[in-house]
């Protein structure tokens, strides 16, 4: 083997911290590429992560977090990273993404998926079929929160006084996981969606207890809304946020979210990030009024099996009838089915 050439090797748990160094310096890196992501998903989901690291010199010079997923319904596919925002390949140089590209290829073929869906923030270098339809959307924190609050849309700001005005409060605390899933279980249902085990957001408390942080909107003593967010030292991520359908008028959303910046920029955090959403969606406009800084990401498709770029999107009509069914399920049995339903869904 020559000395500068590429050998591409599976992840093991020996390889924790070199794989995390390599993440914490490459520019393009999320904090979804670290490979506690790994751990969290196996336990939670019980799919298996095929974590692929590109060595050169005995160093690392690019990763590809893998999980190939069951679907059912919908046959095998990959995917980096089901049920997070982001994920991808990182690599120092195209030669080195290509070489990762081909193993993963061949694990996804040998495997029998119909493609490989790569949730990149930032375009790959490498020739593959992609998609724009999504966007990812963050909040520079410079100057600090008084001036992040000046930058907000009036409507904005109105809504976080009316929600102490409506004596909504907030609390902090890792000992909210439960009042969390109680709310956003029932929000997805009413949005039509299979919830995720609620194992999964252990997992990822147990992982990552210094990041994770979990708030909750009350008011008269009743949980009206709930937010988990990871922060690391440059970013904050809000990632899974819920409330209740009958408590919007009281703003609980707005008051979390204004919680968890100023805990951001205390922090001396640079970003909010908002999460991907898909353009000119409800949820994007939403995300607007927050003075949000919009980037098209480029989805990128191995296609193994299959000719054309695949439609498995919730906006696909497609799914509407499936939606609607799910929409008027009562809640307790939503909470039952959607477990084992949602982790066939990523």
């Amino acid at each position: 083997m020559k000395k500068d050439s590429i050998q591409i090797k599976k992840f093991s748990i020996d390889d924790e911290l070199l794989w995390d160094s390599y993440v914490s310096q490459h520019p393009d890196s999320t904090f979804f590429h670290r490979s506690g992501w790994k751990q969290v998903i196996e336990h939670s989901t019980g799919h298996s992560g095929i974590y692929l690291m590109a060595l050169r010199s005995d160093k690392i010079a690019g990763i590809y977090p893998l999980f190939i997923v069951s679907t059912g319904l919908f046959g095998l596919f990959g995917i980096s990273l089901p049920f997070v925002n982001y994920g991808g390949i990182l690599a120092d140089s195209r030669e080195v993404e290509k070489s990762l590209i081909k193993e993963a290829g061949l694990i996804g073929k040998q495997s029998g998926c119909s493609y490989i869906e790569l949730h990149q923030r930032s375009p790959i270098k490498s020739d593959l079929p992609s998609s724009q339809h999504k966007v990812s959307s963050v909040i520079p924190l410079h100057g600090g929160s008084e001036e992040v609050f000046k930058r907000l849309h009036q409507n904005v700001r109105n809504k976080i006084r009316k929600s102490k005005k409506n004596g909504v409060t907030v609390q902090r605390g890792k000992e909210y996981l439960s009042d969390f899933y109680q709310v956003y279980s029932q929000n997805l249902r009413d949005l039509g969606t299979p919830v995720i085990t609620k194992r999964f957001f252990e997992q990822i408390i147990d992982i990552f207890p210094e990041q994770a942080r979990i708030y909750r909107a009350t008011r008269e003593g009743q949980t009206i809304g709930a937010k988990i967010v990871l922060m690391d030292s440059q970013t904050c991520f809000f990632e899974w946020s819920a409330s209740l359908k009958e408590s919007l008028r009281y703003a609980p959303v707005h008051a979390m979210n204004w919680e968890a910046i100023e805990d951001a920029c205390n922090a001396g955090c640079d970003y909010i990030d908002f999460g991907r959403s898909t353009a000119d969606s409800s949820h994007q406009q939403f995300k607007k009024y927050w003075g949000v800084e919009s980037t098209t990401m480029s989805w990128s498709y191995q296609l193994i099996n299959c000719n054309e770029i695949p439609g498995l999107q919730k906006e696909n009509p497609k799914f509407s009838l499936a939606i609607k069914v799910w929409k008027n399920m009562p809640l307790f049995l939503s909470r039952i089915l959607g477990p084992p339903i949602a982790r066939r869904l990523p």
